[in-house]
């Protein structure tokens, strides 16, 4: 079973302590490789990924167009998105229903891409909350209410597409102190959610 695990920063691990990058031990993508057998993770975060817009002098980071070699890559099972958070930057002004769109945009395409194939398991992971605080404040301004919008947008786009859903605003919480990035506790949460959905797909 193969699994790729498509995100921001959040997914590729940025420590919200000193900016660097966790552990694969730390990082859920590696905390779901080791916790079971038979299947292959392939880490696929990318900090400043957005679902919707190219960040200024970021280069191509938008998820629709980087996807498409991953999926070109190799056979997948599951395929694992987590993006949105970046879209939420106040300079994008962008409302929860855009970002929702977008998501709504990937799916289409990732279904285009296998049209007439076996389509994998697609599970959406909802952006969890945002604080406005320190060197994040500015660049979030009024994202921590509209994240809790963006989980339902996205649950609502997950459940349209026939995708698995998992709403990380509920029970993932980024540092308090820093704003935007998960203490490695954190990923463990998640990581352990998600190995549960792998389990019921095997089953």
């Amino acid at each position: 079973m193969n699994i790729l695990c498509f995100g921001d920063s959040n997914t590729f691990g940025i420590s919200p302590v000193d900016g660097k990058r966790l552990a694969a031990c730390e990082r859920w993508p590696g905390i779901l490789q080791q916790l079971g057998d038979g299947h292959g993770v392939i880490e696929a975060g990318q900090p400043n990924r957005t679902l919707v817009n190219n960040p200024p002098f970021d280069g191509d980071k938008s998820g629709i167009k980087y996807l498409k070699p991953y999926l070109e890559a190799q056979p997948l099972d599951i395929i694992i998105i987590q993006l949105g958070t970046n879209d939420l930057k106040a300079r994008f002004a962008l409302s929860a229903i855009d970002i929702g769109k977008a998501l709504e945009e990937l799916i289409l395409a990732i279904k285009a891409f296998y049209h007439c194939k076996t389509i994998p398991k697609i599970i959406i992971i909802s952006p969890p909350k945002v604080h406005e605080v320190g060197s994040y404040k500015s660049i979030y301004a009024g994202a921590g209410k509209k994240a809790e919008q963006l989980s339902i947008e996205f649950k609502a786009a997950a459940d349209r597409h026939t995708c698995e859903f998992i709403d990380a605003f509920l029970f993932i919480k980024p540092c308090q102190y820093e704003g935007v990035h998960w203490p490695s506790c954190e990923h463990k949460k998640l990581a352990d959610n998600l190995y549960q959905h792998i389990l019921e797909q095997r089953t």
